[in-house]
């Protein structure tokens, strides 16, 4: 079977959200809530959308994966943010990320929405931005991504993550996009907003990467390398027959192997929450 392509991800379906919430001014300052019909407290997913950091790409085709993921018992906050050529130039994108994964502590009352083992999930750009999510309580406060009293994040799924930020530069990973929103001198911004430089995070994280996504792959191995020799709670699962989309699509095969790894994390984020409570 062929691998799925960016036009077929492009064209996955658009689920309208159960409620629609603005973080800040700007047009692409919002992100949209879908709700289980489990009985509260809901667990939370933050889901962040890839498309390498270009804002040619948003976060509707990720909409069928959150309102699948409902259907796991998890609420999930689906968030929009500026990038490449919207706005997000540095250090725009992750102070966007970074309001939007804190603005749920506006509206957690309301949905009833458990924010004490929220997890991560990002796709591809977005995988790189879920684990900075997971990581950014270190940054010192005279970074220009720092922000007091981030929200703490359990546990992070990265689904083809673009996770060593030195190497994808390298490699061209992304072009012009990347370059832009890591700014005009990105070797300067690598401490504070690279995922392999802000190791270990202090929270259990599932990478999974399509065996047929060579150049991520390769990427993310680094990433685990390094987290190892930082004792880092960090498991890679490569599936095999998948590549840069499957994992992301709802009627993939790919997919139960996603919301496996999913339930798998959520129980060791518990227990670690328990642990420390």
């Amino acid at each position: 079977m062929p691998l799925l392509t960016v036009a077929d991800y492009v064209r996955l379906p658009y689920i309208e959200p159960d409620h629609r919430y603005a973080y800040g001014d700007a047009p692409l300052q919002f992100a949209e809530l879908y709700l289980p019909a489990s009985a509260p407290p809901h667990p939370l997913i933050l889901l962040v959308h890839g498309g390498c950091y270009s804002g040619e790409y948003d976060l509707k085709p990720l909409s069928a994966l959150a309102r699948r993921l409902t259907a796991e018992g998890f609420a999930v906050w689906n968030i929009e943010y500026r990038s490449a050529g919207t706005g997000g130039d540095f250090p725009n994108m992750f102070l966007d990320v970074a309001a939007a994964a804190d603005a749920l502590r506006d509206i957690a009352a309301a949905h009833s929405l458990d924010l004490e083992t929220v997890i991560a999930a990002g796709h591809s750009a977005g995988g790189h931005l879920a684990l900075w999510l997971a990581a950014r309580a270190q940054l010192a406060a005279s970074s220009p991504l720092y922000r007091a009293d981030p929200l703490s994040i359990a546990a992070v799924l990265g689904l083809a993550p673009i996770a060593d930020i030195e190497d994808a530069l390298r490699r061209g990973m992304c072009g012009a996009a990347l370059s832009a929103v890591m700014g005009d001198t990105p070797e300067a911004h690598l401490p504070a907003a690279s995922p392999r430089a802000l190791l270990p995070p202090g929270n259990p994280q599932t990478l999974i990467v399509g065996a047929d996504d060579h150049l991520v792959l390769a990427n993310v191995q680094r990433y685990v390398e390094a987290a190892a020799k930082s004792n880092a709670a960090v498991e890679l699962m490569t599936l095999a027959g998948a590549g840069h989309f499957e994992i992301v699509a709802v009627d993939a095969p790919a997919m139960q192997a996603v919301l496996a790894a999913l339930r798998d994390l959520y129980g060791r984020a518990r227990a670690d929450v328990s642990e420390s409570t």
